[in-house]
């Protein structure tokens, strides 16, 4: 459930998401909703700030929730002719996005051994079926680099279906604290916990948020079906419905 404090103001960011896809006809629109609540709370309340913290999209689709909430809070003056996927070269503070999947927290890795800023890197839990992620996770907790957090996107939903009936990701959380990670499980659409949480990073060792969420979060006829609305479009049909449903 949605908590109390920030309410209106999600809200709102899911009316904005929703009317910024339709505007400009962009897809993977659960991928979006399903991360929108704990980036937002990330970059509203300062604990990843662009600029100051490096940024690593392993989740560049759904780059309406990053568009949306970064325009709203100044960090983005336009929002026109940006992509689909979020690409580092068009916004200047994200350090690296990338096109295909599975690279991001190797680069992630290769950025925190070269500063001492804190890394933030956004996955989906989908990435976690990756070779290059498996072995990128067992270097970060090798070196032990405590100045990178990862946050996962963990909506057991991928384009074909349910990781866990396709290529399942639980193991991969004990994998993560067998390989020197501080693992935290947080519900990834209540403000209060994820602000609380997000707040205690460990000294000593890199840090895992695993936020369980639901893709299509917010709109009812997406999280019943997310498959269906992962590639599809905004018609003026489906917008009149979908803000029906916001309401």
């Amino acid at each position: 459930m949605i908590s109390v404090i920030g309410i209106c103001t999600l809200i709102d960011m899911i009316k904005e998401l929703i009317q910024f896809s339709y505007d400009n006809q962009f897809s993977h629109i659960p991928s979006a909703l399903s991360m929108l609540t704990y980036i937002d709370v990330l970059f509203r309340k300062e604990i990843v700030k662009p600029y100051r913290d490096k940024i690593v999209l392993g989740k560049p689709f759904g780059s309406q929730a990053y568009y949306t909430l970064w325009k709203d809070l100044g960090h983005l003056q336009v929002t026109d002719n940006l992509s689909i996927g979020v690409k580092h070269d068009e916004i200047n503070f994200v350090d690296y996005s990338e096109e295909t999947m599975g690279n991001a927290l190797g680069v992630a890795a290769g950025i925190a051994m070269a500063t001492d800023d804190t890394v933030w890197v956004n996955l989906t839990d989908a990435t976690l079926q990756m070779g290059s992620t498996l072995e990128a996770i067992q270097f970060i907790g090798h070196r032990k680099l405590k100045n990178l957090v990862m946050t996962v996107d963990y909506n057991d939903m991928q384009v074909t279906g349910k990781p866990s009936e396709i290529i399942p990701v639980d193991p991969v959380i004990p994998f993560l604290r067998n390989n020197n990670w501080d693992v935290c499980a947080v519900n990834g659409h209540d403000q209060n916990e994820l602000t609380s949480k997000f707040s205690v990073t460990s000294n000593q060792q890199p840090t895992v948020y695993i936020c369980n969420t639901i893709k299509g979060y917010g709109v009812s006829c997406m999280e019943d079906d997310p498959v269906k609305w992962h590639y599809k479009k905004i018609d003026e049909s489906d917008l009149r419905q979908i803000l029906k449903q916001i309401q």
